[in-house]
Protein backbone atom coordinates (compact mmCIF):
# COMPACT_ATOMS: atom_id res chain seq x y z
CA UNK A 1 0.00 0.00 0.00
CA UNK A 2 1.40 3.28 -1.16
CA UNK A 3 1.76 5.78 1.68
CA UNK A 4 3.26 9.34 2.01
CA UNK A 5 5.25 10.04 4.65
CA UNK A 6 6.53 12.84 6.81
CA UNK A 7 10.36 13.65 7.04
CA UNK A 8 9.87 15.99 9.67
CA UNK A 9 12.31 18.34 8.03
CA UNK A 10 11.76 21.30 6.12
CA UNK A 11 8.35 20.32 5.45
CA UNK A 12 9.76 17.23 3.05
CA UNK A 13 7.10 14.09 2.43
CA UNK A 14 8.59 11.01 1.05
CA UNK A 15 6.40 8.40 -0.85
CA UNK A 16 6.87 4.71 0.22
CA UNK A 17 4.74 1.53 -0.49
CA UNK A 18 4.83 -0.73 3.03
CA UNK A 19 5.30 -3.53 0.67
CA UNK A 20 8.35 -2.85 -0.23
CA UNK A 21 11.91 -2.12 1.01
CA UNK A 22 11.06 1.50 3.47
CA UNK A 23 14.51 3.69 4.50
CA UNK A 24 15.83 2.94 7.74
CA UNK A 25 18.32 4.57 10.33
CA UNK A 26 21.53 3.75 7.72
CA UNK A 27 19.76 6.25 5.31
CA UNK A 28 19.80 8.83 8.35
CA UNK A 29 23.47 8.44 9.66
CA UNK A 30 24.59 8.28 6.24
CA UNK A 31 22.87 11.83 5.17
CA UNK A 32 24.59 13.40 8.09
CA UNK A 33 27.69 12.25 7.45
CA UNK A 34 28.13 13.83 4.14
CA UNK A 35 30.19 16.67 3.05
CA UNK A 36 28.87 18.38 -0.02
CA UNK A 37 27.81 21.68 -0.99
CA UNK A 38 25.58 23.29 -4.26
CA UNK A 39 28.71 23.16 -6.25
CA UNK A 40 28.59 19.23 -6.32
CA UNK A 41 27.19 16.77 -8.30
CA UNK A 42 26.48 13.42 -6.35
CA UNK A 43 25.22 10.32 -7.68
CA UNK A 44 23.35 7.58 -5.02
CA UNK A 45 24.20 4.08 -6.42
CA UNK A 46 21.41 2.26 -4.63
CA UNK A 47 18.95 4.78 -3.68
CA UNK A 48 16.06 2.82 -2.91
CA UNK A 49 13.36 5.07 -1.52
CA UNK A 50 15.04 7.96 -2.69
CA UNK A 51 15.51 9.48 1.06
CA UNK A 52 18.96 10.33 1.10
CA UNK A 53 18.58 11.61 -2.44
CA UNK A 54 15.41 13.90 -1.09
CA UNK A 55 17.17 14.83 2.07
CA UNK A 56 20.74 15.32 0.84
CA UNK A 57 19.87 17.82 -1.77
CA UNK A 58 17.34 19.73 0.54
CA UNK A 59 20.60 19.94 3.46
CA UNK A 60 23.47 21.03 1.06
CA UNK A 61 21.92 22.35 -2.44
CA UNK A 62 23.89 19.35 -4.41
CA UNK A 63 22.63 18.31 -7.40
CA UNK A 64 21.66 14.32 -6.91
CA UNK A 65 21.31 11.64 -8.92
CA UNK A 66 19.84 8.20 -7.86
CA UNK A 67 20.40 4.48 -9.76
CA UNK A 68 18.02 1.89 -8.73
CA UNK A 69 17.05 -1.33 -10.08
CA UNK A 70 13.44 -1.49 -8.80
CA UNK A 71 11.07 0.06 -11.36
CA UNK A 72 8.52 0.88 -8.42
CA UNK A 73 11.05 2.32 -5.95
CA UNK A 74 11.94 4.37 -8.66
CA UNK A 75 8.58 5.48 -9.24
CA UNK A 76 7.91 6.59 -6.26
CA UNK A 77 11.21 8.69 -5.53
CA UNK A 78 10.59 10.26 -8.70
CA UNK A 79 7.12 11.28 -7.28
CA UNK A 80 8.76 12.26 -4.03
CA UNK A 81 10.89 14.69 -6.15
CA UNK A 82 8.62 16.03 -7.11
CA UNK A 83 5.35 16.53 -4.53
CA UNK A 84 8.80 18.18 -2.75
CA UNK A 85 9.69 20.45 -5.87
CA UNK A 86 13.31 19.27 -6.13
CA UNK A 87 15.34 18.59 -9.24
CA UNK A 88 16.59 15.40 -8.48
CA UNK A 89 17.30 12.38 -11.32
CA UNK A 90 16.17 9.22 -10.51
CA UNK A 91 17.37 6.42 -12.76
CA UNK A 92 16.33 2.95 -12.82
CA UNK A 93 19.57 0.71 -13.83
CA UNK A 94 21.74 -1.46 -12.18
CA UNK A 95 24.76 -0.01 -10.75
CA UNK A 96 27.27 -1.61 -13.06
CA UNK A 97 25.24 -0.29 -15.63
CA UNK A 98 25.78 3.50 -14.58
CA UNK A 99 28.78 4.41 -15.72
CA UNK A 100 27.73 3.87 -19.45
CA UNK A 101 24.70 5.79 -18.83
CA UNK A 102 25.67 8.93 -16.91
CA UNK A 103 28.96 8.78 -17.87
CA UNK A 104 32.55 8.63 -16.65
CA UNK A 105 33.77 11.13 -14.41
CA UNK A 106 30.58 13.15 -14.32
CA UNK A 107 30.43 13.34 -10.53
CA UNK A 108 32.35 15.21 -7.53
CA UNK A 109 30.51 12.91 -4.90
CA UNK A 110 28.96 9.54 -4.46
CA UNK A 111 26.92 8.08 -1.70
CA UNK A 112 25.95 4.44 -1.39
CA UNK A 113 24.55 1.79 1.35
CA UNK A 114 25.31 -1.54 -0.56
CA UNK A 115 24.16 -4.70 0.23
CA UNK A 116 25.92 -6.80 3.17
CA UNK A 117 23.58 -9.21 4.40
CA UNK A 118 24.85 -12.46 3.53
CA UNK A 119 22.68 -15.02 2.54
CA UNK A 120 21.66 -16.68 5.91
CA UNK A 121 20.03 -13.59 6.71
CA UNK A 122 17.63 -13.08 3.95
CA UNK A 123 14.19 -11.68 4.69
CA UNK A 124 10.73 -12.24 3.44
CA UNK A 125 10.45 -9.32 2.54
CA UNK A 126 11.63 -9.86 -1.10
CA UNK A 127 11.95 -5.89 -1.89
CA UNK A 128 14.87 -5.68 0.75
CA UNK A 129 16.39 -8.93 -0.21
CA UNK A 130 16.98 -7.00 -3.73
CA UNK A 131 18.16 -4.22 -2.23
CA UNK A 132 20.79 -6.32 0.02
CA UNK A 133 21.87 -9.26 -1.54
CA UNK A 134 21.15 -8.86 -5.61
CA UNK A 135 22.83 -10.99 -8.32
CA UNK A 136 26.13 -9.51 -8.91
CA UNK A 137 25.65 -6.57 -7.11
CA UNK A 138 28.42 -6.98 -4.52
CA UNK A 139 30.02 -4.66 -2.92
CA UNK A 140 33.13 -4.92 -5.52
CA UNK A 141 30.68 -3.95 -8.43
CA UNK A 142 29.00 -0.84 -6.05
CA UNK A 143 33.17 0.50 -5.73
CA UNK A 144 34.13 0.06 -9.16
CA UNK A 145 30.91 1.43 -10.54
CA UNK A 146 31.58 4.79 -8.01
CA UNK A 147 35.56 4.44 -9.50
CA UNK A 148 34.38 5.28 -12.71
CA UNK A 149 31.35 7.69 -12.10
CA UNK A 150 33.94 9.80 -9.98
CA UNK A 151 35.88 12.57 -11.36
CA UNK A 152 39.80 12.34 -10.14
CA UNK A 153 39.60 13.41 -6.64
CA UNK A 154 35.77 12.81 -6.23
CA UNK A 155 34.29 11.23 -2.76
CA UNK A 156 32.84 8.46 -1.58
CA UNK A 157 30.32 8.09 1.57
CA UNK A 158 29.83 4.58 2.39
CA UNK A 159 27.95 3.43 5.68
CA UNK A 160 28.96 -0.17 6.35
CA UNK A 161 28.87 -3.13 9.42
CA UNK A 162 31.18 -2.03 11.51
CA UNK A 163 31.91 -6.17 11.97
CA UNK A 164 32.88 -5.50 8.49
CA UNK A 165 35.23 -2.49 8.72
CA UNK A 166 38.48 -4.48 7.15
CA UNK A 167 36.19 -5.78 4.24
CA UNK A 168 34.94 -2.32 3.54
CA UNK A 169 38.46 -0.84 3.70
CA UNK A 170 40.12 -3.67 1.62
CA UNK A 171 37.62 -3.11 -1.29
CA UNK A 172 38.11 0.64 -0.90
CA UNK A 173 41.72 0.28 -1.45
CA UNK A 174 41.30 -2.20 -4.46
CA UNK A 175 39.08 0.04 -6.17
CA UNK A 176 41.68 3.17 -5.58
CA UNK A 177 39.36 4.84 -3.35
CA UNK A 178 41.72 5.57 -0.27
CA UNK A 179 39.58 6.07 3.42
CA UNK A 180 40.12 9.22 4.19
CA UNK A 181 37.28 9.89 7.04
CA UNK A 182 35.56 7.37 9.63
CA UNK A 183 33.15 7.68 12.15
CA UNK A 184 31.93 4.66 14.27
CA UNK A 185 27.92 4.10 14.92
CA UNK A 186 26.33 2.79 18.55
CA UNK A 187 23.30 1.95 19.34
CA UNK A 188 24.24 2.17 22.32
CA UNK A 189 27.74 3.42 24.60
CA UNK A 190 27.83 0.02 26.65
CA UNK A 191 27.86 -2.11 23.02
CA UNK A 192 29.52 -2.78 20.13
CA UNK A 193 29.65 -0.66 17.27
CA UNK A 194 26.78 -1.12 15.01
CA UNK A 195 27.75 0.50 11.85
CA UNK A 196 30.64 2.40 9.95
CA UNK A 197 30.76 5.70 8.26
CA UNK A 198 33.82 6.27 5.71
CA UNK A 199 34.28 8.92 3.42
CA UNK A 200 37.06 7.71 0.78
CA UNK A 201 38.51 10.04 -1.80
CA UNK A 202 39.61 8.79 -5.77
CA UNK A 203 43.09 8.60 -6.53
CA UNK A 204 44.20 9.93 -2.52
CA UNK A 205 47.03 9.27 -0.56
CA UNK A 206 46.42 7.39 2.93
CA UNK A 207 46.16 9.03 5.80
CA UNK A 208 42.74 8.70 7.54
CA UNK A 209 40.80 10.73 10.36
CA UNK A 210 39.03 8.95 12.94
CA UNK A 211 35.98 11.01 13.79
CA UNK A 212 34.39 11.01 17.20
CA UNK A 213 31.44 8.06 17.31
CA UNK A 214 27.73 8.33 17.23
CA UNK A 215 25.73 6.92 19.74
CA UNK A 216 21.83 6.48 18.80
CA UNK A 217 19.30 4.97 20.50
CA UNK A 218 17.43 2.86 18.32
Amino acid sequence: MERLDDLQHNGLMLFQDTELMRFNADALWLCSFLRVSAKDTVVELGSGTGVVCVLGADNTGARFTGVERQERLVALSQKSAAYNHQEIRFLCADVAEAPALLGHGSFTAAVMNPPYFTSGERSGDESRNLARHGAGQTLHAFLSAAFLLLKNGGRLFVIYPAGALTELFSALQQARLEPKRMRLVYSKASENALRVLVEAKKGARPGLIIEPSLVAQL
